[in-house]
């Protein structure tokens, strides 16, 4: 799973007075100018950059798992599908599958990789989760930055596009923008809490790519869904 993302917060432009001139057209006060919109960089954040890994057992009761600090990965119980007796690839998603044993458990290595313009994580080995469960991703890495400009992302929600998640085959390869094809794959941003998430039907790898903007919707033109409640 790999992802990406880029921030540097420009700082809100303030009113300015002019004062007037002899000149009778001379404007009193010069109209104030828009805020800046907040971009975001991983360089500006307190995280290194470079490639960390990371190793964690899920089983069938599942749980929350941190990657590195970036990243968390939440499985519901009775979500992940056993790999030796369930099928695998891109037809296979929503198909159901033969779940882990009661006892029984996986374990999984993360590759995480932080870039100045983006953050990717890639998983070994391959799995998919039973349809019917909501196995999801998340970062905090930029809680602070949403929650002191939540005002102007509820105003102008097309500026958190660049933070969607998307899906790639591997580390290094092409973001893929799977929720266009299936709306429960798109990214929440919770205004509230800052955190960032997307539902994920399998493991390879995810990426956010600071300032590539996903595609939108016709029932989302903002792609990227915003969250207000805790």
């Amino acid at each position: 799973m790999h992802a990406s993302i880029r921030w540097l917060l420009t700082g809100t432009a303030a009113a300015a007075l002019v004062a007037c001139a002899d000149s009778a057209t001379s404007p009193r006060n010069a109209a104030p100018r828009a805020p800046s919109a907040p971009a975001f960089d991983f360089s500006a954040t307190s995280y290194s950059l470079g490639l960390t890994q990371a190793d964690f057992t899920v089983g069938s009761t599942g749980g929350s798992f941190s990657i590195g600090g970036l990243y968390t990965v939440s499985f519901p119980g009775n979500s992940v599908c056993d790999p030796a007796r369930s099928t695998y690839g891109a037809t296979e998603w929503d198909n159901d599958c033969v779940l882990l044993d009661q006892g029984q458990s996986i374990r999984i290595h993360a590759t995480l990789v932080l870039a100045s313009n983006g953050l990717s994580v890639d998983f070994t080995p391959a799995l998919r989760f039973a349809p019917s469960a909501n196995v999801t991703i998340s970062t905090d890495v930029f809680a602070p930055l949403i929650k002191a400009n939540r005002d102007y992302f509820q105003k102008n929600p097309g500026t958190l596009n660049q933070l969607a998640i998307l899906y790639s085959a591997n580390l290094g390869s092409t973001g893929v923008s799977d929720y266009s094809r299936d709306k429960s794959l798109g990214t929440h941003v919770n205004l509230s809490t800052g955190r960032i998430w997307r539902r994920v039907k399998h493991f390879s790898g995810y990426s956010i790519i600071s300032g590539e903007a996903c595609d939108p919707s016709p029932d989302n033109p903002d792609c990227v869904w915003v969250d207000d409640k805790e």
